[in-house]
């Protein structure tokens, strides 16, 4: 059974985060096809507690890119998926955000687009911001709470929904080679 999806695993294998598109726009149908992927993901008890705010306005975009320094390329992308999960639903909502957003991930490269995954509801990476407790973000830092809060409010979505991603979406030529660590670096049998 496994060789009938020897060409899917190889697909996987070859998504990469990209961060520099071009110009071609992302028909909604597509977008629309992306979010019904995700909206269908993996989920604790099936609450689906998701939300997905597709953006192709550039002013939008650009808001966007404003919105903390690692996410700045928004700017260049042809859209962004922007996923919100209401943490008032379980207490599994970053889980299932994140099952979500790794859907989109590999429906936007389905399709042929490009994608980077922009952190959320933990904080947006940037180890100079965040207090670190044994690797791990101690808790979210008050100014991310603060952008939190003011991201909602741009986009009018109610205070008690977390932001679990941006997704930059777009057509991109780009196609780096990243240096990852090997299965054997990584795969351990029975323990650590």
């Amino acid at each position: 059974m496994l060789d009938k999806y020897k060409d899917v695993t190889g697909f996987l294998k070859e998504i990469r985060s990209i961060r520099k598109f071009n110009s071609i726009p992302v028909d909604q149908e597509i977008l629309e096809d992306i979010v019904d992927c995700a909206r269908l993901a993996p989920n604790a008890k099936n609450i689906q507690p998701w939300e997905f705010i597709a953006i192709t306005n550039k002013d939008k975009l650009k808001k966007l890119a404003n919105f903390h320094k690692s996410a700045n390329f928004l700017e260049g992308a042809s859209a962004a998926i922007v996923v919100f999960c209401d943490k008032e639903a379980t207490e599994y909502f970053l889980e299932d955000g994140c099952a979500a957003t790794q859907t989109i991930l590999i429906a936007a490269n389905l399709h042929g687009l490009k994608s980077c995954w922009i952190a959320g509801a933990k904080g947006l990476y940037q180890e100079e911001d965040i207090a670190w407790c044994e690797g791990v973000p101690c808790k979210p830092m008050p100014k991310y709470v603060e952008d939190a809060e003011n991201l909602n409010k741009t986009l009018n979505v109610p205070l008690n929904y977390a932001l679990i991603s941006m997704v930059a979406l777009g057509y991109s030529d780009e196609k780096p080679e990243v240096k990852k660590r090997s299965l054997e670096d990584v795969i351990h049998w029975q323990e650590f």
